[in-house]
């Protein structure tokens, strides 16, 4: 069984249902109108007592037109056993005079709730036409001729039923065969019984699906799933009017039935950045190649693979290093990408040795914000995200090598999460194989003789140049792709061609003493090598620090050339096929070639040269990235600069970290002791880029910077980062945590004994102050931190000079401010009401003069959208939702633009509003607000977690609100209780409250 075929079949068998039931309702109406009218005219005369024979259940006690209506339609019905024909529940007998489809009722099983909604054949189900058709007597038709009745049969038993009660949405091929061919026999009869345009456009809808398959998979299955819902809950409408229906059996399907409501929800998710990530995924595929060659075979075995009716999930090019693996595989990808209605994402992953980084560069290639936790974010991506998708995962070998287990797990993941949509293509040295997964390896071997003069001849067009030697050549190369585009290069450049051969027959490296073939591969590049100056192995051997593409400008600064120059060096060595160029005018140089100067022993000085250069280039850029996005309206550009080169910024605080246990790079530590990042800008560089980097790098990166100012005596800087980590343990690992409160504690003993020092920075010290304050004015057993003398935290006077990050630190301050008089307040609610009034009002202060500073300074900004969140929030504790509701509107919206709309924070921000929303009645609006935070939440957040349970928790609250005898106050409430662990027992105890109130309900 394939999963994804099967689900791609019965999304496919409901776009059928959907079709066809339009032309068989136009048919059905059309049918029962005319019967009707004759009706009509045999049997005249309206309700005497519409009142009475509204409810009546039996017929014989109906009026006298009533009853001879009845009795017609008995006659007519071809169920014999007139028990079984539900009339008196479907029916109102008081309309059948009047209205043709109350008559069409009495031949459709039960309705049950549906009753008031059935109104015409437009309006009712498959199913029910089905029965319509099948239990009409021939007379009803007549003259014409009826459809054919077996078809009909056919199409509800073998296709309608099947994918209504199919328990995981899914069916087979045999299945999929059999829904085309009973749609389009039955298509064809009414064709010739039922002239209509109707039916001719549905028989080419179905040709077309049937020949191409579904073209919109996010819409089509929408509306099967939808469909469905609608089904099942006039079947458990039926079942609870049946009352010797089994419970059981309602059970099962009502839980079957809240199953559908969560999954309509996810299809739901609007993804309004959808188009900008199409555009980033497609970029992230590298530039197809000028030159490709006698792989033909091997491209189109590898499309078939993936693209074929039962494709294989995982495909994998396998071949030595240098054997073109990449270089195939970006063919690939072109040609998917190009020629299908496929997304295609390119992943490099040579450096990558975790899986926790696999999923970093996963968020960074599909231009989603990573946040904390990248594996959510990408799976969020991914179960929304309802398009085809191949993930090309380019050099996997050292994820092979060193996290097998961990690597295989991810692939199952990724698989399970996509419904098994996803398929990849993996390019390694040496096949695998995952469990319960069918994996096809395309072997990439040498090239032939032939391919390989072929490719060599394309590099050196020069006729001169003959192809015994061209053949001599490929032969020293190992005939090897790789070795054959960079000794080809060199051709051209040579007064006399024969030298290369020489050379490498002469010059062979030390290390390439094996008959292994790979060594070809390193004669080539240590020949083309060998080829630069001095001064350009110099700085080729520089370029090797980068882990991934490079721009420019980041060459420049680490060659130390001129723009010019770095230019042609940098063209120099592409045309050598030593770099790659690849989309937005950046370059990458191949792993092989990184790893040949990687481990040049002569390179070694130059290489810890080029990591001093990049740790002061990038963090001289993070700092200056960081100022931008701090004015007015920099973010989204400063975060869009950031996520270009983020997998640069995290080489360079690996860089710096690496050195601490070493310490053989001094320059490297000067370059970021001198930065300013390190001295000045680490709060605001810190929180700019939490969304984008993992956190274990930020955690190494201050750790390192405690201990880097410990050893040199920087006071304010040690406790600016100790603040930082503890900031990212209370978010991590939980605010009640014995780290959280060993750092906390160890921050108040540096401000308690430092205090004085503290004070000449002004910011400093505040920051800290407020920061440590919070967390004791939470300790229960605290009295309130006592709030700074006022000359300590007055406003900064006006001063047109000041720098805007001085101005972004007073809006901080004032945030802090508040947050302190708020947690004030709240601690003396039931003990002093006027103290808890003065302390809310100062909140409300601060955070207004936060909100205009922000609005003012940053424009659309996260903290702008933050201080519009704590209004509302403050607003909230104090029971004003009226004045809540637009500050926690603007704060939704704003995270919306600035594509922060994926993460815990936002699913806390819906969940205020929601409830908000609930307090002031608008409950229809304050469900889709509160479903909207589930989905999120669900997705992103494991079984247990605070957000998970604070959600349903407003769930349930708000429900029980809106209908206090309503059952899905329990449902959520339930769902809830699963999760009680992480709730404060208040909260628990308001959910027994509401599972008490339910089952006394039932009861």
């Amino acid at each position: 069984m394939n999963p994804s075929n099967d689900r791609n079949n019965w999304t496919t068998v409901g776009e059928v249902i959907n079709l066809i039931r339009k032309p068989i309702a136009l048919y059905t109406g059309q049918i029962v109108k005319k019967w009707h009218a004759k009706l009509c005219c045999r049997l005249q005369g309206e309700c005497a007592n519409p009142v009475v024979c509204k409810k009546e259940t039996d017929y014989e006690k109906l009026c006298h037109t009533c009853n001879q209506w009845y009795k017609e339609l008995a006659k007519l019905h071809r169920n014999r056993n007139k028990q079984q024909i539900k009339w008196h529940e479907n029916c109102d007998t008081s309309k059948w005079p009047v209205d043709p489809w109350e008559v069409a009722k009495f031949f459709i099983p039960i309705l049950g709730h549906n009753k008031g909604t059935v109104k015409d054949a437009e309006s009712t189900d498959l199913a029910s036409l089905l029965n319509v058709l099948e239990w009409m007597d021939d007379v009803i038709f007549s003259p014409d001729k009826r459809v054919d009745l077996d078809l009909v049969r056919k199409l509800r038993s073998g296709v309608r039923n099947p994918w209504a009660h199919s328990p995981n949405q899914e069916l087979t091929n045999v299945d999929l065969n059999n829904a085309f061919d009973t749609a389009n026999k039955i298509l064809a009869d009414l064709d010739i019984i039922f002239r209509c345009n109707e039916v001719k456009k549905c028989i080419k809808k179905i040709e077309f699906v049937q020949a191409n398959g579904i073209t919109n998979v996010v819409k089509a299955e929408l509306d099967a799933v939808n469909l469905l819902r609608g089904e099942l809950v006039a079947y458990v409408s039926q079942l609870k009017e049946n009352q010797i229906s089994d419970r059981q059996i309602i059970k099962e399907n009502e839980k079957r039935l809240e199953n559908l409501e969560k999954l309509i929800s996810q299809l739901q998710i609007s993804n309004v950045q959808e188009t900008g990530r199409r555009a980033q995924i497609k970029n992230c595929i590298p530039d197809k190649p000028c030159i490709f060659i006698g792989r033909d075979n091997e491209v189109n075995e590898i499309i078939s693979s993936l693209t074929e009716k039962n494709g294989c999930g995982i495909v994998s090019i396998v071949g030595g290093p240098g054997f073109g693996k990449s270089t195939v595989a970006i063919e690939v990808s072109h040609r998917l990408s190009d020629n299908r209605d496929i997304a295609v994402i390119f992943s490099y992953l040579s450096n990558v040795s975790t899986v926790s980084d696999v999923f970093q560069r996963l968020c960074q290639d599909v231009g989603v914000n990573s946040g904390e936790d990248s594996k959510s974010s990408f799976t969020l991506w991914l179960r929304n995200n309802k398009e085809r998708v191949i993930l090309v995962m380019d050099n996997i070998e050292q994820l092979l090598e060193e996290v097998r287990s961990e690597f295989t797990e991810l692939v199952l993941t990724l698989r399970k999460n996509s419904q098994q949509q996803l398929q990849i293509l993996a390019t390694t040295r040496t096949a695998f194989s995952i469990p319960n997964q069918r994996i096809k390896s395309i072997q990439i071997r040498e090239f032939d003789e032939k391919s390989s003069v072929e490719l060599l001849r394309k590099c050196c067009p020069n006729t001169d140049v003959k192809d015994i030697y061209l053949r001599d050549l490929a032969n020293l190369c190992g005939f090897i792709p790789l070795a054959l585009c960079i000794t080809g290069s060199r051709i051209p450049r040579l007064d006399d061609p024969a030298e290369l051969i020489q050379w490498l027959k002469d010059k062979p490296m030390k290390a390439l003493q094996s008959t292994d073939k790979t060594q070809c591969v390193r004669k080539a590049i240590e020949f083309s090598f060998q080829m630069l100056n001095s001064k350009d192995k110099k700085a080729f051997a520089r370029l090797s620090v980068f882990n991934g593409n490079f721009q420019k400008m980041s060459a420049q600064e680490l060659i130390e050339r001129e723009a010019s120059k770095t230019q042609k060096f940098l063209e120099q060595l592409v045309d050598r096929s030593l770099i790659q160029s690849s989309s937005g005018k950046r370059f990458v140089i191949h792993s092989l070639i990184r790893r040949f100067l990687t481990d040049h022993d002569q390179l070694q000085d130059e290489k810890a040269i080029g990591e001093a250069l990049m740790v002061r280039h990038f963090l001289k850029l993070c700092h200056s990235w960081t100022m931008k996005s701090y004015r007015k309206d920099g973010f989204t550009d400063a975060q869009k600069l950031l996520k270009e080169d983020v997998h640069n910024v995290e080489e360079t605080l690996r860089i710096c970290c690496q050195n601490e246990a070493t310490n053989l790079n001094t320059e490297v530590i000067e370059s970021l002791a001198s930065s300013d990042i390190y001295n000045s800008s680490s709060r605001f560089f810190s929180n700019f880029v939490r969304d984008l980097l993992p956190q274990t790098v930020l955690k190494n990166f201050h750790e390192f910077c405690i201990n880097l100012a410990r050893i040199r005596k920087r006071l304010a800087i040690e406790i600016t980062f100790q603040c930082l980590v503890a900031d990212q343990e209370g978010h991590t690992i939980g605010w009640k945590s014995d780290e959280y409160i060993r750092r906390m504690e160890l921050i108040k003993e540096l401000f308690d004994r430092n205090e004085t020092v503290l004070k000449e920075v002004r910011s400093l010290h505040q920051f800290c102050y407020y920061f440590y304050a919070r967390y004791y004015s939470r300790i229960a057993t605290n009295t309130p931190c006592p709030d700074l003398p006022e000359y300590d935290h007055e406003s900064l006077s006006d001063d047109k000079d000041r720098s805007s990050i001085d101005n972004v630190d007073e809006t901080l301050i004032l945030i802090e401010r508040g947050h302190l008089n708020k947690i004030r307040g709240t601690k003396v609610f039931h003990s002093d009401k006027i103290k808890y009034q003065e302390y809310l009002g100062r909140a409300k202060s601060f955070y207004n003069r936060a909100l205009s500073s922000a609005k003012e300074l940053l424009g659309d900004h996260k903290l702008t959208s933050a201080c519009h969140k704590y209004l509302g929030d403050l607003y909230f504790t104090m029971r004003k939702y009226k004045e809540a509701l637009p500050h926690y509107s603007a704060a939704i919206q704003l995270r919306r633009k600035l594509q922060l709309d994926s993460n815990e924070p936002f699913v806390y921000l819906l969940k205020n509003y929601g409830l908000c929303l609930s307090y002031l009645l608008r409950f229809n609006e304050s469900v889709d607000v509160l479903n909207e935070a589930r989905d999120i939440a669900d997705k992103l957040a494991e079984p247990g977690t605070l957000c998970r349970a604070s959600v349903y928790l407003a769930l349930a609250r708000m429900c029980r609100r809106w209908k206090p005898d309503c059952q899905e106050a329990a449902k959520y409430a339930y769902a809830a209780m699963e999760m009680k662990g992480s709730l404060h027992p208040n909260s628990v105890k308001t959910l027994e409250e509401i599972i008490k109130t339910a089952e006394g309900n039932m009861a």
